[in-house]
């Protein structure tokens, strides 16, 4: 199962950055996760690649509430707090000042989306 984690705003790729950072230090994560950064092909006339997102491939064992936990935990050492969407098949969730409750129960209703084949 994997979720997609993106940032945007003005500092995205910075904060993005940041939160891998953070899920690489979290050994919940680490012993039930591999946290990848993935880039972006650039623009026409743009240098380089820019990174897009942090794919995070769970495999069993995960709580959910871990990570709703992390996330919630980096966010709030930030001081503009990042606006940070979770994607699952085509389901997107923006955390915000949610309850954390709330949050665990939509990864979990994401969790258990299946993707058809196309």
């Amino acid at each position: 199962m994997t979720f997609n984690i993106r940032i945007s705003g003005e500092h995205a790729e910075q904060e993005l950055r940041s939160l891998y950072d953070w899920l690489l230090r979290e050994p919940e994560i680490l012993d039930h996760a591999d946290v990848l950064l993935v880039t972006k092909e650039p623009s026409p006339g743009q240098m380089g690649d820019t990174l897009d997102l942090i794919a995070l491939v769970i495999a069993s064992g995960l709580q959910l509430p871990s990570l709703a936990a992390v996330l919630t935990s980096w966010r709030k050492t930030r001081r503009h707090k990042p606006q940070v969407t979770i994607e699952r098949g085509g389901t997107t969730v923006a955390l915000s000042e949610a309850d954390p409750d709330l949050i665990i129960q939509i990864l979990d209703a994401m969790k258990d989306h299946t993707i058809e084949p196309s």
